[in-house]
Parts: structure tokens; C-alpha cells; sequence
């Protein structure tokens, strides 16, 4: 165990470079057709069910991929992050049967190319009966970012994002409308929570959106935030600064395994401004 513990690290590190190398070709001797092996099958490459696979995830096809696993026990990895993937190594094991796979990402704040994950195949006959993941790379804040650049650069507008988050973030998503609003979708599986900053052009004072029972803060900066208390579905902070309203939501409170108050959401909202 601890001879195949050392031998997954050194693959990892002696193939960075070869990874950060590849920019969107598996590995030659995997992947890349031979001449001789060409002809022998009329012109058509003869690939092992690994590689093949690695070919599908390279391209995005997981379709295509799921044709070279066996679906009634395996399933494929959730890759947790919509960078490009730039290069896909696959490398043997000692263990038969057992090929380790490398992918890196193509980090666009980088300009350059990041270990994206590694993952254990084992293969019988055609199929791989199991995919274990040894490492996990992806970063879903990388997509805000992707995102927080195409707003800037659509609508010209400056948009204030958090640095402090009520979980650890697992999931990302969002997108930006056409009305100028930008919405991030941050979420925690494990919680079963999602985290929501939504962001759009002042149209009202603050005071317009007072309820009954909500409550006003302060900010750090001065900044007026209005609290609702008493929202049924989760946890809800509004507040304005240049020019743009944010709204920011913690729920689903029915389904979420924790609990939070109006403190939580000032930190929240104390490190945008």
C-alpha cells in the first residue's frame, strides 16, 4: 500500500511537465495512432477502452465516454469546473489492469496550464469497471471569475463580489441577463445550501423594499443594508452602493443543515464594500 501511495506521487510529479506540455494532446504514446497500427485496421486507429475514454473527456464528450465504462457500477466523475481542458496523460500502474489519468486546465488568470485532477482506471476487457479520483484540482471560483469579466466588459459596470462566504464553496454557477443584472449562485453540497449574490442597476430607494418586520444596518463603509428577519425560505441582506443594488440570499432554510443570523450576513456583505 504504501509502495503504491509513493509511486501516485512520483507519477504526479514527474508528469507535470509533460502535462503542462501537451496543450490539447493526450498523451502520444496512449493515444496518438501509429502508422503501423493505422494500416493494420484500414486506416482506423486500434485504441484501448482507457484511451478512448480519455479521448472523450479531452473532448467534453461524456457521452461518448460513457460508452467505455461499465455503467451499472461506475460512474464518471463530476469535474467541478467549466475551464478548458488543455492536456490528458494516461500513465500505467503496477497493478494490472490499472491506468492512472492526469488532465490539466487551461487557467485563464494563470495564462498557463494547471493541474486540473488524477484519476485511477481499472479496466476489464472493454470496459472501465472503476473510476477512483486520487486528486481533485477544480476551483469553481475560477468560473465567477469568467463570469464577473464578461459583465464588466458587456455592460461597463463595476460589480462588488464577496471574499467571505457562510461555507466552504463546492459548486458554482450563474449567469448575466440581458437587463444588466449579474447573479452567482455559490453552493455547498454537503449543506445542501446554496449562497446567492444577485446585482442590477439601482431602479429605487432602499426603503421601497421595507417589510413589516425587516430591519436596517449598518455597514463597515456606513452603507445602509436591509435585513428581512422573517423570511421563510432562508436568509436575505439588500443593500446599495454606486449605482447598483445586491441582494444576497443563504437557503433553502427547510433543507439547509445549518443555521445562520444577521451577523453572518454582514460579514458577507462587509467584505464587498
Amino acid at each position: 500500500m504504501k509502495f503504491k501511495a509513493l509511486f501516485l506521487l512520483l507519477i504526479a510529479v514527474a508528469c507535470l511537465p509533460s502535462l503542462f506540455s501537451l496543450a490539447g494532446s493526450v498523451t502520444a504514446q496512449n493515444i496518438a495512432a501509429s502508422k503501423a497500427v493505422a494500416a493494420l485496421n484500414g486506416g482506423e486507429t486500434r485504441l484501448e477502452p482507457a484511451q478512448k475514454f480519455a479521448k472523450a473527456i479531452m473532448r467534453n464528450d461524456f457521452d461518448e465516454a460513457q460508452k467505455y465504462i461499465d455503467k451499472s457500477f461506475v460512474q464518471i466523475p463530476e469535474i467541478r469546473e467549466n475551464s478548458p481542458i488543455r492536456g490528458i496523460q494516461l500513465v500505467p500502474s503496477p497493478e494490472k489492469g490499472v491506468k492512472i489519468l492526469l488532465a490539466n486546465f487551461y487557467d485563464e488568470g494563470l495564462k498557463g496550464e494547471r493541474l486540473a485532477f488524477i484519476w485511477e482506471l481499472v479496466v476489464k476487457g472493454d470496459r472501465i469497471t472503476r473510476i477512483r479520483v486520487l486528486f481533485d484540482g477544480a476551483n469553481p471560483l475560477v468560473d465567477e471569475g469568467r463570469l464577473f469579466r464578461e459583465y464588466q466588459l458587456k455592460f461597463k459596470r463595476h460589480v462588488l463580489v464577496p471574499t467571505e462566504f457562510p461555507f466552504k464553496i463546492t459548486h458554482f454557477n450563474g449567469f448575466v441577463d440581458n437587463n444588466e443584472s449579474l447573479e452567482f449562485v455559490y453552493r455547498n453540497d454537503e449543506l445542501n445550501g446554496f449562497f446567492r449574490v444577485k446585482a442590477f442597476p439601482i431602479v429605487g430607494e432602499l426603503e421601497r423594499y421595507k417589510r413589516k418586520d425587516d430591519v436596517y444596518y449598518l455597514l463597515k463603509d456606513g452603507t445602509k443594508a436591509l435585513y428581512w428577519p422573517n423570511f421563510e425560505w432562508g436568509y436575505e441582506l439588500r443593500f446599495q452602493k454606486n449605482g447598483m443594488q445586491y441582494t444576497l440570499a443563504i437557503g433553502n432554510k427547510k433543507m439547509l443543515k445549518a443555521k445562520f443570523k444577521a451577523e453572518d450576513m454582514l460579514k458577507i456583505a462587509n467584505s464587498m464594500v
